[in-house]
């Protein structure tokens, strides 16, 4: 009778410890696809060999050193969507139009790294030196306003997106240089922007990291608001994978 009941409470203690780290874990989950539902990369991994900082980074650099003439930010039909796409992730683009309805062809086995809604900052080079801190510049990069995301894949509606971010308590990004080119989106020359250059600079948001889609057809959408006053996305993006 004793060991029966031994018997009983190790196979319980076992449950509850399996319970647990299912409950530890559970995140993780949603890098598999289970039934179709797309594979999203926890905030907490390396993606592709990257943190999401990492990749938010790159991400910025992708966006903002493009001319304003075949930038992704400023397009409203899909036409500029293969600019400078390089490696195995694919990078769509956000807005600074307004609402946006694009479409796009991405070859099969391409992962997906987006911004849901972000800020930033970037010193010029003739900035005062208490205005070109680390300190300084990561504050003023910093969001400032609560945020509502809504982001569908499909038909699946990806839970708690505020989750998937670039700041202290997700996954931080690291500080890094911006290049303008000559014709940038914010309009700057060398007259106001000493050789064309922000640095240091420091963005902070929010981002999904999409492992890639199966072949066919897809749409992405996301809409946004927060971070800082009056700033919001809705981006619409139906993708052929092939």
């Amino acid at each position: 009778m004793e060991r029966k009941r031994i018997d009983r409470f190790l196979m319980l203690a076992a449950l509850v410890m399996v319970l647990v780290d299912l409950q530890a874990n559970a995140a993780v989950v949603e890098e598999l696809v289970i039934d179709g539902t797309p594979a999203i990369a926890n905030i907490a991994s390396m993606p592709k060999g990257q943190t999401y900082g990492r990749w938010a980074v790159e991400w910025q650099q992708w966006a903002f050193q493009l001319p304003a003439a075949v930038n992704p930010l400023l397009d409203t039909t899909g036409e500029h969507c293969a600019q400078r796409q390089l490696d195995k992730v694919w990078f769509l683009a956000g807005s600074i139009v307004g609402p946006v309805e694009r479409t796009c062809t991405i070859p099969a086995g391409k992962a997906l790294f987006f911004p849901l809604i972000y800020t930033g900052y970037g010193a010029f080079l003739n900035d005062p030196p208490n205005t070109r801190t680390q300190k300084y510049v990561r504050a003023t990069g910093s969001c400032t306003e609560p945020v509502q995301i809504s982001v569908w894949i499909d038909d699946f509606k990806v839970p708690k997106p505020t989750r998937f971010f670039t700041g202290a308590s997700g996954s931080q990004s690291p500080f890094f240089n911006l290049q303008l080119p000559p014709g940038n989106v914010y309009g700057f020359d060398e007259t106001v922007v000493p050789e064309l250059v922000l640095s240091p600079t420091a963005e902070q948001g929010y981002y999904l990291f999409v492992q890639p889609l199966p072949t066919g057809p897809h749409t992405i959408r996301w809409l946004a608001s927060g971070c800082t006053p009056e700033t919001s996305q809705d981006v619409t993006y139906h993708l052929t994978v092939k």
